[in-house]
């Protein structure tokens, strides 16, 4: 019970970790209205999971999680595919925000943790040492991503929070795909092959008006 409690608050969307602030080039096609409807945002989230994001931070989530000797061999992978410098430095951003705030709210805990970790890293090293076991956490890291992208799209065009719902829902196969991915994976499996969307998330640096960091 205090494992799952412990889960629901870290992965919850109020945890000050800043995630809310980056849409890793959602707002990019959302501008060009390449994303523009649910069709078209699942479409988007599914690249990621399949080709992005679900095989590169996904299973660094759980190695991190399994391997606390290998955490700096995992960000140096996650530092050398996150190719776009923007992307780059939320990781960075968000792994330290998390950091901080795990060690502030458990304080009699000790999180061993290499400095300018990446969010993944930080997730599954803190998960571990709050004995949430790790298909649990690399479920909830899955769950709060995709929830938090179909959130942040209804910042940025005109599509509601029950719609947003059904897409997550509707992701359900590729999401628990995702989770069973990462849970067996070793370091040579984590990748990233998305090079569209590097150039969205690059492209919005750019951009003449802007909601989100990235």
């Amino acid at each position: 019970m205090q494992a799952l409690r412990r889960l629901m608050q870290l992965s919850d969307s109020a945890f000050p970790a800043g995630a809310y602030a980056f849409s890793d080039g959602l707002e990019t096609y959302t501008q060009t209205k390449i994303v523009h409807d649910a069709a078209s945002l699942t479409a988007l989230l599914e690249t990621q999971l399949r080709l992005g994001w679900g095989r590169c931070d996904a299973p660094a989530c759980a190695l991190a999680w399994k391997n606390s000797d290998q955490l700096q061999e995992i960000n140096e992978i996650l530092t050398a595919l996150k190719i776009v410098e923007t992307i780059r430095t939320s990781s960075f951003r968000m792994g330290s925000a998390l950091e901080c705030a795990a060690s502030q709210i458990w304080s009699n805990l000790q999180f061993q943790i290499p400095p300018s970790s990446h969010h993944a890293v930080v997730f599954g090293s803190i998960a571990r040492t709050l004995e949430i076991p790790q298909d649990q956490t690399v479920t909830a890291f899955v769950s709060s991503w995709v929830l938090g992208k179909a959130t942040a799209a209804t910042r940025l065009f005109k599509i509601g929070g029950i719609e947003t719902q059904k897409i997550v829902s509707s992701l359900e196969p590729i999401i628990l795909e995702t989770v069973q991915f990462s849970l067996n994976a070793e370091l040579h499996h984590i990748s990233s092959f998305t090079p569209a969307l590097d150039l969205a998330a690059r492209a919005q640096i750019d951009l003449p008006m802007r909601l989100f960091q990235s």
